[in-house]
């Protein structure tokens, strides 16, 4: 059984009309889930640089940290993969690049309205966006 741990980042993007930029996973332990762009920390890297490069290299897109929604826990084991991650997730807002898919990683980028989310999206991912829309009515 493989194992992944460590610190990661995770990006909700808004768009207008109220809805969000997902991408769907083709690494493990996810593969086919819909998740929010981010993935791990590098050595020497803080995670906030860490969100930044990973919205880069997942969507093509540039972007600038606007908010903090929080920190969260994902474990468990899933197709054979023993995970423990320890996400922070930002809102950011695009800056500049196109929209494209990382092709090894990603199966496909998608806008979905937040009142029609894919289900089941993957980790935490749903409880990240529930705290995000919270945040934005409160």
């Amino acid at each position: 059984m493989k194992r992944y741990t460590g610190k990661t980042s995770t990006a909700i993007i808004p768009y207008p009309d109220n809805q969000v930029l997902l991408i769907k996973r083709n690494t493990p332990p996810f593969i086919g889930y819909w998740a929010l762009p981010g993935g791990r920390m590098d050595p020497g890297e803080t995670i906030e640089q860490t969100v930044i490069r990973e919205v880069k290299e997942e969507t093509g897109l540039d972007s600038a940290i606007v908010n903090v929604i929080g920190e969260y826990i994902e474990r468990g084991i899933k197709d054979d993969v023993d995970y423990e991650y320890f996400p922070t997730c930002f809102v950011v807002r695009v800056i500049g690049g196109e929209l494209r898919k990382q092709v090894s990683e990603i199966q496909e980028i998608q806008l979905f309205n937040l009142d029609a989310l894919p289900r089941p999206l993957a980790f935490e991912h749903e409880k990240m966006i529930d705290d995000y829309v919270h945040a934005k009515t409160a």
